[in-house]
């Protein structure tokens, strides 16, 4: 599972950054992410239940999780409409050359001690 990979990483460095703060326990862990990255939402709430026990200081962390809109544009017609998949077909002239235009990255966007 990938999500497990980028969720490591990303708990990794919420530990890193809480424990140069002298945390000794972060209780909110607040991830952003795009389903056009084939992340979904429950593939990356269960990579983060597995991580955060591995950890003393984020065991009892709760996740918030924030879906980004998935906006892809149409570099036929410009036109702008949510997307499903990668590729995507435009509604409007039917081209399969669109792109992404908000992040499709997984973020962190902040946590909580």
């Amino acid at each position: 599972m990938h999500e497990v990979h980028l969720v490591r990483e990303i708990v990794e460095k919420v530990e890193q950054e809480a424990a140069a703060t002298g945390a000794k326990h972060v209780k909110r862990v607040r991830i952003r992410f795009n389903r056009l990255t084939s992340h979904s939402g429950d593939h990356v709430r269960f990579s983060f239940d597995i991580m955060k026990k591995e950890s003393a200081m984020t065991k009892d962390a709760v996740l918030e999780l924030t879906e980004v809109v998935p906006l892809v544009c149409c570099r036929r017609c410009g036109h702008k409409f949510e997307g499903n998949q990668l590729p995507d077909i435009c509604p409007v002239c039917y081209a399969v050359d669109v792109e992404p235009v908000n992040p499709t990255d997984m973020v962190l966007e902040g946590f909580e001690t």
